[in-house]
């Protein structure tokens, strides 16, 4: 399924820095060869007719950090244990890159499950969609529990709904007008019983 919605953004010059561990060079080339080519494909699944990319794009990896990655502004810092443990984990580049381009600057209170739940869509069901995913506990989880599992909930509204929902959410995002009523406008159907009716589908 193709759903092309933003502008194609070109990537910016990515740099990289590993002064923490040299030997993670070749990793880091991998990764900044990987975001210089998926930069323009994830701003098209995004709402980015107004955007503008950071002039550069630094990616810092740095030892002894709490999590894994993340994103500030311009960079993304990388957590060296985690890649030397994980050396597959090209994912999280997405992720973070995902962030990169999110750069909300209005967003609404109490929507950090929604965006990091974007940022997982990205990378699970558009740049490794055949990748092994954490089930979902319908008992115990919630579309506010962000990552995966948001993402799992997006991805079925994607496909059952509204090709467009991550478009309208992310520029609802972006412009500080984000409301839960977005998703009945979209679907027809309130947010708890878009919820309900997804975790009726989970298989357990």
């Amino acid at each position: 399924m193709v759903v092309s919605l933003g502008k194609a953004v070109p990537a910016p010059p990515i740099t990289i820095d590993v002064t923490d561990a040299p030997d993670l060079k070749a990793w880091a080339e991998q990764a900044q060869k990987l975001a210089t080519e998926w930069f323009p494909h994830v701003t098209q699944l995004l709402a980015t007719d107004n955007y503008k990319a950071p002039k550069t794009l630094k990616f810092i990896f740095k030892k002894g950090i709490d999590a894994p990655a993340f994103a500030t502004g311009d960079a993304i810092t990388f957590k060296v244990e985690w890649i030397q443990a994980h050396p597959e984990d090209f994912g999280m580049v997405i992720h973070e890159m995902t962030h990169i381009i999110q750069g909300y600057r209005r967003t609404p209170r109490d929507t950090g499950w929604l965006v990091e739940g974007i940022a997982d869509y990205i990378r699970w069901w558009r740049y490794e969609p055949e990748a092994k995913r954490t089930p979902i506990d319908p008992k115990k989880a919630s579309y506010r529990d962000a990552y995966r599992t948001t993402a799992a909930f997006l991805a079925w509204i994607v496909q059952k709904y509204d090709r467009t929902i991550v478009h309208q959410l992310d520029a609802s995002l972006r412009d500080g007008s984000y409301t839960p009523d977005i998703f009945e406008k979209s679907t027809g159907k309130k947010l708890d019983d878009l919820w309900a009716e997804f975790v009726g589908t989970i298989k357990v």
